[in-house]
């Protein structure tokens, strides 16, 4: 029997911090968090930093930030240690070059001392000659005697692939199309092709869960697992890609959605983009579409996962975040809206919930709604006869409590005096005292401030 299929469920995710972390780090999160979830299972997180040009610890404290912030929260890892020490592959660099010592000494690698010059060399002969490139397997057959410097190459041993993929079904790769391939390289570290692989089998991972785009690498992962004599992972699940907008894979370079620290910053709840990235390659079956984790835990499975890549689409996203939001207590929103306004005290933003939370769709558009309330408006030029209005309405709001219920009576009454609407009414109050032509509900926006501000903002525009 192979990993036990019905317990001993360990699943990871292995990014690698080479820049912010990326929307797909959290998709890919989620599928593993649902799946060991359902099973009482092990979910690692792994750090592939084997990109030493690249990598960065800010990096790194970002992949565990952005997890943290989503509540994807692992068993194992570089920060909380595990039964498979150490969790960065840097520091496990010596098993691999150990791997590579066993594979050239069993015959099923080889030494290549190739210059990137002249592999340039095959590879453009091949296109000249319209056939797909392989290695030559010069190395392997005739060796140059007068180089020292090499890299470990994989002596691919042909034949089918086979393997089953939870969201493809079974799967079939022609060995006899793939190159014998880079394992370890000159500089004497691992390429992804060997690490991943050796890790997982280490580590015992049971089900690989991945993005669409390393499909193409099992076959080459398989090779490794098998060469090895190490058990294969009971199952793979490569999930679909996210695309963006433009139908294009989502990249760090060209699509601000894939940096996930940006959708905090922007105040999108995390229990909202987790129910948003479930759905982003994956339906229930059912019309529900506001999931909590919890739900989700129960009802995911991999049969109702998409095969064709999943369009990121800002207007759903906003539309889950506003029903999150709006289905919040008022503490709890006003506790999470407080890092937005922090200008403001507790007591003012409770008062201010009520009002927003029908408005909001991330946490963000409080900012435009409430920096009156910090800062002054410009102030606004009133044509004579707005004046007249507003020294009516500043005389009718001195008389009063100043509670929204009280200040709507008084600004209705003023309405139905003048025989205007209310938007004739209410627009200019809200230039004087916010200086916008949008706002909160009026008796709000006017309640909100103390009462001397409010009056002196609509005395002011008025010339008075």
């Amino acid at each position: 029997m192979s990993v036990s299929e019905a317990q001993n469920i360990r699943v990871r995710i292995a990014p690698s911090p080479t820049g912010f972390a990326h929307l797909g780090t959290a998709s890919t999160a989620l599928y593993n968090v649902l799946f060991a979830r359902q099973r009482a299972g092990k979910f690692a997180l792994r750090i592939d930093d084997t990109d030493v040009e690249r990598n960065r610890p800010e990096y790194e404290q970002l992949i565990y930030e952005s997890l943290g912030w989503l509540e994807l929260d692992w068993d194992e890892g570089p920060d909380k240690g595990g039964p498979y020490s150490p969790y960065r592959q840097s520091e496990r660099v010596d098993l691999y070059r150990q791997h590579a010592a066993r594979l050239l000494s069993e015959g099923k690698a080889y030494k290549c001392y190739c210059t990137p010059e002249e592999l340039e060399a095959e590879r453009r002969l091949a296109q000249a000659q319209k056939r797909p490139y392989k290695y030559s397997r010069r190395c392997l057959t005739d060796p140059p005697k007068d180089r020292t410097e090499f890299a470990v190459r994989f002596k691919v041993p042909g034949g089918e692939i086979k393997f089953t993929d939870m969201v493809r079904g079974e799967m079939s790769f022609d060995a006899d199309l793939i190159g014998d391939f880079i394992v370890m390289k000159s500089d004497g570290y691992p390429t992804y092709q060997f690490a991943s692989p050796i890790d997982d089998a280490l580590m015992k991972i049971s089900h690989v869960i991945r993005g669409e785009e390393h499909l193409s690498n099992t076959p080459y992962h398989l090779m490794v697992v098998d060469a090895l004599g190490y058990e294969r992972p009971v199952a793979y699940a490569h999930m679909p890609l996210i695309l963006a907008k433009d139908g294009a894979k989502l990249s760090k370079r060209k699509h601000p959605e894939a940096n996930l620290m940006l959708y905090r910053e922007q105040g999108y709840l995390p229990e909202a983009l987790i129910n948003y990235l479930a759905l982003l390659g994956w339906n229930p079956g059912t019309s529900q579409e506001i999931f909590t984790l919890d739900e989700l835990i129960d009802v995911f499975s991999f049969e109702r996962v998409q095969h064709a890549g999943a369009r990121f689409d800002w207007e759903k996203l906003n539309w889950v975040n506003g029903e999150w939001i709006r289905a919040m207590a008022d503490t709890e929103l006003a506790h999470r809206l407080q890092p937005f306004v922090s200008n403001l005290d507790e007591a003012t933003i409770m008062r201010a919930v009520p009002a927003l939370k029908t408005r909001m769709t991330k946490l963000a558009d409080a900012v435009e709604y409430l920096d009156y309330l910090w800062q002054e408006p410009e102030p606004q030029a009133l044509d004579p006869e707005m004046a007249g209005r507003m020294k009516r309405v500043a005389e009718a709001l001195e008389q009063i409590e100043w509670q929204p219920e009280p200040i709507e009576h008084v600004l209705e009454g003023v309405v139905e005096e003048t025989g205007l609407s209310k938007n004739k009414v209410y627009t200019p109050i809200r230039l004087a005292v916010t200086g916008k032509k949008v706002s909160l509900p009026i008796h709000y926006t006017l309640a909100l401030l103390p009462k001397e501000v409010a009056i002196r903002r609509i005395r002011g525009a008025m010339g008075s």
